[in-house]
């Protein structure tokens, strides 16, 4: 069963996996089932995302979270973050404040994300 250390501990490594394109790191911490839903409404399973990392076609250069909400599952959490990011993707500029929304799942002895949405945040946000 997961514990709250170990989901931030996860949340941490999956942040700074992202802010290095460590598309080892990354393979680790995302389910071979990878369903992301980005902020335009596209869908991207697992090799659509570390090709994004790898190839360069997004960098990050800001990747800050604010304080994580969890709710806990029978086998895993539920994490909604706020994010501060910004970068490069496909060769343009961006910063944009998100909202994260991540399914973690324990598989073969460590947390996995299994399911991700993020959403731009317009106006007061709670």
């Amino acid at each position: 069963m997961m514990t709250e250390e170990d989901i931030l501990a996860a949340e941490e490594t999956l942040r700074r996996a992202m802010l290095a394109s460590d598309v080892d790191m990354l393979d680790q911490l995302l389910s071979e089932d990878l369903v992301f839903v980005n902020h335009l409404g596209q869908v991207f399973d697992k090799d659509a995302d570390l090709e994004g990392h790898g190839s360069g076609a997004l960098r990050l250069t800001r990747l800050e979270l604010g304080e994580p909400v969890i709710r806990f599952l029978s086998a895993g959490a539920v994490v909604v973050v706020q994010a501060s990011v910004a970068g490069q993707s496909a060769g343009a500029d961006f910063a944009a404040q998100l909202r994260y929304t991540r399914v973690w799942q324990w598989v073969d002895e460590r947390p996995q994300v299994v399911a991700g949405h993020c959403t731009v945040i317009t106006g007061a946000s709670n």
